[in-house]
């Protein structure tokens, strides 16, 4: 039925027209909510997609500024290992996404040389207040026992047997035995040295990066992998121009108390406790045991690099003219490492570095 009046005509015009305003309205906010749709659906595809990438830069760069934490604290106990007690120095560490924690008592060397050519001592720790010797030449009279606080002297009958001292100086850190004959020759040195040292840890996607620093090593480990070595304890051999061979070792102990949290700059104080000079001059008869307790595959990483040379010459048969480290007596070095000279004369420079670091 058609309006009769043009009144009438104009409210149906007026009721399309408003329809159609209300149709466009309707469709301006469905575009809107499309576009935007649109927008979030892109923005989220970007966001998956550079997500892994954005990831791997935070946990690189992190990985990087623990990497410089590390080289600066390495720094610092170079400079100060080698001065006397009491000598040290300071300064302010960066620290925003990783901490340094103490890694207390993780690697035992255990070094024993005699010291003259007339005398073939050899040593069994019992446990950690007695020991067993025996002199094969039965010239030992006397013997002194050092721990860092104390210094006990026993003398001695010595006799070709084995022969037990109890000597109560327990010590987690050091003990050193000295062996002297009728003349007061000093004629053999056992030592055995627990070491400590720092490990900078990390959080990173995954879990924890970490860099472990025992004894002039670096090691380190990732969430997904095992402890690798990026350097090892220095083992440096020289040939000296008379034809002897000179061993050069150092023995670094970091001790830290507590944890360093991160932190805008942190101090960071390094103080020597004096060093140690070890052996120096002439050796015999040298064994070295190592034993890393901060991971099991560590011991089997130190033993096949410092045996490198060793394993090649063994490999093509040369073995008669290898001058360097070998095993002590298995091939695989569980039983220690010493030096074949070829006959030629050795000797040793060993000391060892005593720090500590207080925030």
């Amino acid at each position: 039925m058609h309006p009769n009046n043009y009144a009438q005509q104009g409210d149906v015009k007026m009721h399309r027209q408003k329809t159609d305003d209300d149709g466009d309205a309707v469709s301006e906010i469905l575009g809107v909510i499309m576009m935007l749709a649109m927008v979030i659906t892109i923005m989220g595809g970007v966001w998956i997609f550079l997500n892994p990438y954005l990831v791997a830069f935070h946990d690189n760069t992190n990985w990087h500024s623990a990497s410089n934490i590390a080289d600066r604290i390495e720094d610092r106990i170079d400079v100060v290992g080698d001065s006397p007690e009491g000598t040290g120095t300071q300064q302010a560490l960066s620290i925003k996404s990783s901490t340094i924690n103490p890694a207390n008592l993780v690697e035992e060397w255990i070094i024993a040389s005699d010291l003259t050519p007339n005398e073939v001592v050899q040593v069994n720790e019992l446990n950690a207040s007695s020991f067993q010797f025996m002199a094969l030449n039965e010239s030992v009279t006397s013997i002194s026992v050092q721990n860092p606080t104390n210094v006990s002297t026993f003398d001695v009958s010595s006799e070709f047997d084995w022969t037990t001292i109890d000597h109560n100086l327990v010590s987690e850190t050091f003990l050193i035995i000295d062996f002297y004959n009728a003349g007061d020759v000093h004629v053999h040195r056992w030592s055995r040295f627990v070491l400590s040292g720092l490990s900078i840890s990390t959080l990173i996607d995954g879990g924890l990066n970490q860099i472990a620093l025992i004894n002039d090593a670096r090691i380190s480990k990732d969430p997904s992998t095992s402890w690798s070595i990026e350097e090892a304890p220095r083992l440096r051999l020289d040939t000296l121009v008379d034809g002897s061979t000179r061993l050069s070792l150092v023995l670094t102990d970091v001790q830290l108390n507590s944890a360093i949290e991160s932190g805008g700059n942190v101090g960071f104080k390094v103080e020597s406790l004096g060093p140690i000079q070890l052996f120096t001059g002439e050796s015999y008869n040298l064994q070295m045991k190592v034993k890393n307790t901060l991971h099991s595959v560590i011991d089997p990483q130190y033993h096949e690099i410092w045996l490198t040379d060793y394993t090649i010459s063994r490999a093509s048969g040369t073995l008669d003219e290898f001058v360097g480290i070998t095993p002590y007596q298995r091939a695989s070095g569980i039983d220690g490492l010493t030096v074949q000279t070829q006959g030629q004369p050795l000797s040793l420079e060993i000391d060892v570095r005593r720090l500590a670091v207080n925030a």
